[in-house]
């Protein structure tokens, strides 16, 4: 049954927030030293180079009174528009406070992932700011401490635009609110402070004396209100309090607001209080109390802070990542948002302790899983979707397959032989059996056929051509055939290249297209093949017998190859053009000269050719002087890096390589230094290039040092640890930086680790669940190598578990 997608208003309880604190405000008097903070914050306004403040006060003074009668004042003119974000029982955790900016900033929003959702508000509400002719934003959120440490503010405060304002209000010394700045996400240089002096408890007096004096069951309700992170209904007081709250009330009326059935204490400070004078068992009888409440009511919202509250074990979170609390919140008005602010919460805490359990690995990878999993279920519209998502539009299953065939043979390749291994390879078997695409079925197939090897390996293979077999076009089945050759043993591998080539005849093919695959055939293939390579026709001839030659080596065979290629030289030709840069590394000198000699032909794409002869000839002795000066200074200092393997003075070489990138332009000296790093890492003069790289920026250092310590083993370790913190530093920005350094995980010290694998499990989580899975950005694919330094083949199966779980709960 299709349903309509979910709208996201501003749910009741933020509604009811902003009446409570406005009647507060509204029937509360300034006094001289909270009127001289009010007109202090209305200069503030007028600074532009101060977007940020924090008021701070102690307990009893009224910070919260202040600013929204500053909120009020703006409200009456035209040059802010100011809203009140009052943290508090209505409104504490992360999924209130980006509702309510959702519903302000727009109110038209319907559906989609909960990612975009927050992109916009950081990006559209605070950070680019108002529009042309509307009135700037003003801020104020009150008591941030009252949510702390359950929202994650950085992710909305770290920039604002030029006409916003955010106003924080804070319990504490200067000292506190001076803390508070770099965990807001504020600018230490961009911040006003200024301090609220105590003020007398307001009537009705100390709450402590009320809980003294109270009755055995206002007692009761007060334990229960003190420790509640939300209102609570009167049906669930009358639950957890096993009475009627009407004589619960009796004598405490002063300090608890009534709202729509709804009951909490009037202000944060007496809630606080309350709960400071409680006693270890009594607040925890409290907690159980509202945590044995009914699943769908406040335990759904709420059980999350209190687990984190009370610390407890990483097993007590697996509960929040299941079917059953997604129908939960998929029943409340905020729907998904909830959901998906727990997932977060939980897979934050699941990476941890150290070192990674494999439980702890399994439950980080099932929430972002589950959280990609979500996005796709949003987008979709008109199919039925699966437990727990009803609300959901859809228009087709998440039918991955194949992406869950490829993340489990990654993880499975991963690990160390075993049973464990040999059941994650099982799952992933199965997945690529069940892959509808033929050629993305045998494609997968293939790569379970490198991961085993042997005679399982075969098997593989010969599954794969079965599925190759089928496919309708001739051309493309027949380059399939090509490919797969590779994994048979050689007699089938030789019959099925022969067999290919026929085909490509018979089509009008070309069966020049073995040279994509030739040079990975074993040594016996590619010599049996090539009497059928001498026998095809013009380009296809030389082409092949090239691509046979490279995997042979034999300087005959070679000589033979370049001689056939010679004759079909062709400026236009790009296939030809490739053909013979690739045979360079194997010519002789004669034929390396008369290769050299045909670059001109080439035009624009004649100094590729050249970069690559260089170092060919210079390895057989000839300098190549005159091709090193018909080059462009970029392409020349390439030239004589790739020499170094060769040079029989690398001391003068270095010299020469150096002088070259201190003549070239500034701008330059990065890619050219970029461009010389494999060479000078793979032949041990890593140290020649550390001085130019440190002046390099933070992000070219960090591209030279993995350039660096993945072509130098020696000093991989060192130039990994150094390349992380600046990794980290592009954080969630730019998460591909610090996913060019995973294959080096092995490198990374514990903390390093520990930091990488939340910033890119947060990244993976806000994909679709297929890219998620195996796609081009942040994938469970590309994590195995961090996965296994941080938790070994352990992690690796939990990890792997949880593809096939959340593929079965998201079909």
């Amino acid at each position: 049954m299709t349903t309509p997608p979910p709208r996201i208003p501003a749910p009741a309880p933020v509604e009811r927030a902003f009446r409570c604190a406005w009647r507060e405000a509204s029937r509360t008097k300034l006094d001289t030293e909270e009127h001289t903070a009010l007109a202090a914050l209305g200069r503030w306004l007028d600074e532009p180079d101060l977007p940020c403040a924090i008021l701070h006060g102690p307990r009893p003074s009224r910070r919260a009174v202040v600013a929204a009668h500053l909120v009020r004042a703006q409200q009456q003119g035209t040059a802010y528009a100011a809203q009140l974000v009052p943290i508090g029982p209505d409104l504490r955790l992360e999924r209130d406070l980006v509702a309510l900016l959702t519903s302000r900033l727009r109110a038209d929003y319907v559906g989609g992932p909960p990612r975009l959702l927050r992109t916009r508000i950081a990006e559209e509400h605070l950070r680019v700011g108002p529009t042309e002719g509307e009135p700037s934003l003003l801020l104020a959120i009150t008591d941030v401490e009252e949510a702390e440490p359950l929202v994650s503010w950085p992710a909305l405060f770290s920039a604002v635009g030029p006409r916003v304002k955010v106003l924080a209000t804070v319990e504490g010394d200067d000292a506190t609110a001076r803390a508070w700045i770099s965990r807001l996400g504020f600018d230490l240089a961009r911040t006003r402070i200024h301090p609220l002096p105590v003020r007398p408890w307001p009537v009705p007096g100390d709450p402590a004396e009320f809980l003294e004096t109270a009755g055995a069951a206002s007692a009761k309700l007060l334990g229960l209100l003190s420790v509640a992170y939300g209102r609570l209904r009167d049906d669930e007081i009358t639950t957890a309090l096993g009475a009627h709250i009407e004589g619960a009330l009796a004598g405490i009326e002063p300090l608890v607001t009534v709202i729509k059935g709804t009951y909490a204490f009037r202000s944060n400070a007496a809630r606080r209080d309350v709960e400071a004078h409680l006693d270890h068992d009594t607040r925890d009888a409290s907690r159980r109390r509202l945590l044995s409440l009914p699943p769908a009511g406040y335990p759904c919202a709420y059980a999350r802070a209190h687990l984190e509250h009370a610390a407890a074990p990483l097993q007590a979170f697996a509960a929040l990542v299941t079917e059953e609390h997604l129908a939960r919140w998929m029943a409340r008005p905020e729907a998904y948002l909830g959901f998906v602010a727990d997932l977060e919460r939980v897979r934050r805490h699941a990476i941890e302790p150290l070192p990674m359990s494999h439980e702890a690995t399994a439950l980080a990878v099932r929430a972002a899983l589950v959280e990609a999993s979500v996005n796709q279920c949003a987008r979709r519209k008109d199919h039925g979707a699966p437990v727990g998502v009803e609300p959901f539009a859809r228009k087709a299953p998440i039918a991955d397959e194949r992406d869950q065939a490829r993340a489990l043979t990654a993880l499975g390749a991963a690990m160390t032989a075993g049973p464990a291994r040999a059941e994650v390879l099982a799952w992933a078997t199965d997945a690529a059996r069940h892959t509808t695409d033929v050629e993305f079925r045998g494609d997968v197939l293939l790569s379970l056929a490198d991961v085993v090897g042997g005679e399982a390996g075969y098997a593989f293979a010969r599954e794969a051509l079965a599925a190759y077999r089928t496919t309708e076009n001739a051309e493309e089945r027949a380059r399939q055939m090509l490919f797969v050759a590779k994994w048979l043993p050689q007699e089938e591998g030789i019959a099925v290249v022969r067999e290919a080539l026929a085909v490509l005849r018979d089509s009008g093919g070309d069966p020049g297209d073995l040279d994509l695959f030739a040079d990975r055939y074993p040594r016996a293939v590619a010599e049996a093949l090539w009497p059928d390579a001498e026998a095809l026709p013009g380009p296809a001839r030389a082409r092949a017998l090239a691509a046979l030659a490279r995997g042979l080596g034999d300087p005959e065979r070679v000589r033979a190859a370049f001689a056939a290629v010679e004759q079909h030289v062709n400026p236009y030709d790009l296939l030809m053009q490739r053909t013979l840069a690739e045979l360079v590394p194997f010519l002789d000198a004669p034929e390396a000269r008369r290769a050299a000699a045909l670059a001109p032909q080439f035009g624009e794409r004649a100094a590729e050719l050249l970069e690559s002869l260089i170092p060919r000839l210079r390895a057989l002795g000839d300098p190549a002087e005159d091709l090193l000066e018909a080059l462009p200074v970029e392409a020349r200092v390439r030239a004589l890096a790739r020499s170094l393997p060769f040079a029989a003075e690398p001391a003068r070489l270095l010299a020469r390589i150096d002088e070259a990138i201190q003549q070239a332009e500034p701008r330059e000296r990065g890619w050219m230094l970029f461009d010389v790093c494999p060479w000078f890492a793979a032949t041990g003069h890593s140290d020649a290039l550390l001085a130019e790289v440190a002046l390099l920026s933070d992000g070219g250092r960090l591209t030279a040092l993995g350039i660096l310590a993945r072509h130098d083993p020696a000093h991989a370790p060192e130039f990994t640890r150094q390349a992380l913190p600046l990794a980290l530093r592009f954080g969630a920005d730019e998460p591909s930086r610090l996913l060019d350094l995973v294959p080096l995980a092995r490198h990374f010290p514990a903390e390093g680790a520990v930091a990488a694998i939340g910033l890119l499990l947060d990244a993976l989580a806000g994909e679709y669940r297929g890219a998620a899975l195996a796609g081009d950005g942040v994938t469970l694919v590309k994590l195995a190598p961090l996965i296994a330094a941080l938790a070994g083949d352990d992690g690796l199966a939990g990890a792997a578990h949880e593809v096939v779980r959340v593929a079965a709960w998201f079909p």
